[in-house]
């Protein structure tokens, strides 16, 4: 729970806030209410989540977007070196048996694993926060509400270009560099108009 006056953490049904002093029971359920109003005249959401799960969502949140990064431009760099170990692998087969294998298991590891990593990362914007999960075993989270983001970078390489993607970097207040980076976004334009748009209402 966040004191809506001064944006600080504070413990869960608190009635006042430790460092502001701020009334923040009836008040944060109603600065929430507005704030999910104000973002359905600016964008489309919904509340139920399609990709990440629904303990992640705070009460009230609703989501602008949700997705995962461009499988093409995510994972091309590795399939093309994953193919060339698997070619590899059958070359060596014939010459030497275990090693055939041992190059055909890591063509395999190439081209597995980093599917994997594309399959557990999800990039979402919810009407107060920014979400990225990221963790085939072990899980990260990382989540930053809205209104301490202060700067947008949106970054686009040629192969991105053509894939229409690209990177998205957010910068918040309090620290020296970016704080986080979606990288691979599908119409990442449209996505950085979309935070952009919550961000200044």
């Amino acid at each position: 729970m966040y004191c809506p006056n001064c944006g600080k953490e504070i413990e869960a049904g608190s009635k006042f806030c430790r460092y502001c002093g701020a009334n923040v029971g009836k008040s944060e359920i109603e600065t929430r209410q507005k704030r999910v109003q104000e973002v359905k005249e600016i964008v489309s959401c919904y509340d139920t989540p399609k990709i990440i799960p629904k303990d992640v969502l705070e009460e009230g949140e609703m989501i602008a977007f949700e997705t995962r990064p461009h499988k093409a431009c995510y994972l091309l760099g590795w399939w093309i070196i994953g193919i060339f170990f698997f070619l590899s692998g059958v070359g060596a087969f014939f010459a030497s048996y275990i090693a055939g294998i041992i190059i055909l298991i890591i063509a395999f590891l190439v081209l597995g694993m980093p599917y994997l990593s594309w399959r557990f990362t999800v990039y979402c914007l919810t009407t107060g926060r920014v979400i990225r999960l990221k963790g085939i075993v072990g899980k990260e989270v990382y989540e930053n509400r809205l209104e301490k983001i202060q700067d947008l970078r949106l970054k686009m390489g040629i192969i991105q270009r053509m894939c229409n993607c690209g990177d998205i970097f957010i910068t918040t207040a309090g620290t020296a560099g970016i704080e986080c980076a979606w990288h691979d976004i599908p119409n990442a334009r449209e996505a950085q108009k979309i935070l952009r748009a919550l961000l200044e209402r």
